[in-house]
């Protein structure tokens, strides 16, 4: 399966090679979207579902980066890097964990940018701009529906199917199982891709809809769209907030608004600057939660007994990276895939057949964790069977880790890393162009890469005893110092892009008009965006779901628009 990766991943250079000599060439297409760049788009949108449903090791879930690959492969890179930001940070809050679906934001980047190139977009204002986002949003929102059919509950038939062969003794066929059932969820993100596709291709179609874009009373309301997209960053940011605010975090809040609104440092510096804070305030926590592992005595291993070699961390490594969450389903949710990741390793510990198939039976009953956790449960489990533990012993090692490591994951990587690595890249993105998807991914691949492998051998170095590391509670600091520094960074990304403000001028007889926002400046700078923020915030405390939230805001938005009380920008 890694090969077919590779694969792929080689035909998208490939694709994006010929797109970038046919424009140095000047070659132009009749409609305004090639076969050649729906192939790219395609093999794109493969590599985004094959690595998300590992742990997302790549981040090409994330429209940052997914959203300026296929900007180029569109041809229209400088709409691809503003937009990609503003729906990164849209979306940074907004991510499927556990058995819950969300909005889709990589359906949502790639057909707001295939828009952008039917409507003939080379650069974006804040009105194409916004327009591009009032797309977007709704059409994620379908995405996500169509995935809870399609992929979360159509793909139970792949662990049945699973069972079957297991049962045959066919533990070779689990790859290819588990590979289809992935195939599914992507065929699942093409149905709204390919429609707009055929959108593009039909030149008709596309000289219509650029018609009635230039009507004038269609021009006012798309401006009073783009407010309602420009409230969109407040949706995703006050969730964000709402996942990992927690009793003492207020002082951090309100530097990290102090930091953006009054002293108007870049987000990279106020992390910085943020990061050294804490860390300095609670060095000796931080320095023995990390040092817990190292008081444990580790799993002892004769070499004689040591069945595992390198090649097979190795290979274990590789499949956890991407084949993690391969064939996700609503009943087996990971189950299927760990079967996958585990069946090279029971090949090896067991020769008789039928205890090999009883072994794989367990490993295809129901798992579920945070992606990158696996690898710590994967390391325990191969750890405590070669040390001879029987079927029970397993089975409720991996019911007894997978529920405290899911929170411990989540928390860190998707609720806290996640947003500081893409709201920092969104951030400089709006500033810097270019840099700011480089930054992002530097910041998020190499690290989950190289954390992936040390799981793994933590969790069989340590075996058992990470059990009471886990849920005693040393490393919760952890989580509760990354919490901190993403408040903070969350408050200062909320109120430097959450791009709203009041143009209302008061005439005054023989006198200078008065400017709203400049008084409301003065009196605190950034406020509109910031009650925006806590707006959401106190919306989601109170129960609201990310859809209603979603509508609210984007209602009050386009009437505020239209009104004349906000403009976005």
């Amino acid at each position: 399966m890694i090969k077919t990766l590779l694969l792929v991943t080689i035909c998208l250079v490939i694709a994006m090679a010929i797109r970038v000599v046919e424009a140095q060439a000047g070659v132009t297409h009749p409609t305004p979207i090639s076969l050649l760049e729906l192939f790219g788009i395609i093999i794109v949108l493969l590599i985004a579902g094959l690595t998300f449903l590992g742990y997302n090791a790549f981040g090409l879930t994330e429209p940052l980066l997914i959203g300026n690959i296929i900007g180029l492969i569109l041809g229209i890179p400088q709409v691809a890097l503003p937009l990609s930001a503003m729906l990164e940070l849209v979306y940074l809050g907004v991510f499927p964990v556990g058995g819950a679906a969300a909005p889709n934001a990589v359906v949502a980047t790639i057909t707001s940018l295939m828009f952008a190139k039917i409507l003939g977009y080379t650069t974006v204002t804040s009105v194409e701009l916004g327009t591009l986002m009032a797309i977007a949003i709704p059409i994620g929102m379908l995405a996500m529906y169509l995935e809870v059919v399609g992929a979360r509950a159509g793909c139970v038939i792949y662990s049945h199917w699973a069972d079957r062969e297991i049962e045959k003794g066919n533990i070779g066929r689990l790859g290819i199982i588990a590979f289809l059932g992935s195939l599914q969820w992507f065929v699942v993100y093409m149905i709204p891709i390919l429609a707009i596709a055929a959108l593009g291709m039909s030149q008709a179609a596309v000289e219509t809809i650029r018609v009635s874009l230039e009507n004038p009373a269609l021009q006012k309301i798309l401006s009073a769209l783009g407010v309602g997209a420009a409230l969109m960053p407040a949706v995703g940011l006050g969730l964000l907030l709402k996942l990992t605010y927690g009793p003492g975090m207020l002082p951090w809040f309100i530097l990290g608004y102090v930091l953006a609104a009054y002293l108007k440092l870049p987000i990279l510096g106020i992390t910085l600057l943020i990061i050294s804070l804490i860390l300095a305030i609670h060095w000796r926590e931080l320095y023995e939660a990390l040092q817990a592992p190292s008081t444990m005595s580790s799993t002892p291993q004769s070499s004689s007994s040591q069945v595992f070699t390198k090649s097979d961390f190795i290979k274990t490594y590789l499949k956890i990276t991407f084949a993690d969450q391969w064939a996700w389903n609503y009943e087996r949710m990971q189950g299927t895939a760990y079967a996958f990741v585990m069946n090279h390793v029971e090949r090896k510990l067991r020769k008789d057949p039928e205890e090999l198939k009883s072994w794989m039976r367990l490993h295809n009953e129901f798992f579920n964790t945070q992606p990158l956790m696996t690898a710590m449960i994967v390391g325990v489990n191969m750890a405590v069977e070669e040390g001879g533990a029987d079927q029970e012993t397993v089975r409720s090692l991996k019911t007894s880790l997978m529920g405290p490591l899911a929170g411990l994951g989540d928390g860190l990587f998707w609720f806290t890393w996640r947003p500081i690595a893409f709201g920092i890249g969104a951030g400089l993105t709006l500033t810097a162009g270019a840099l700011g998807p480089i930054v992002a991914f530097i910041l998020w691949c190499p690290l989950v890469m190289t954390l992936g492998w040390y799981l793994l051998k933590l969790g069989y170095r340590y075996g058992f005893n990470m059990v009471s590391v886990i849920k005693g509670g040393r490393i919760e600091i952890i989580r509760r110092i990354a919490s901190m520094i993403a408040v903070a960074i969350i408050a200062a990304l909320g109120v430097s892009y959450i791009a709203v403000s009041v143009p209302v001028k008061i005439a005054v007889p023989e006198a200078q008009p008065i400017n709203i926002q400049a008084a409301i400046d003065m009196i605190m700078p950034r406020l509109i965006p910031l009650i925006f923020l806590l707006g959401s915030f106190y919306m989601y405390r109170k129960g609201l779901s990310i859809t209603k939230v979603l509508a609210i805001y984007f209602l009050i938005g386009v009437v505020l628009g239209l009104l004349g009380i906000l403009s976005a920008g």
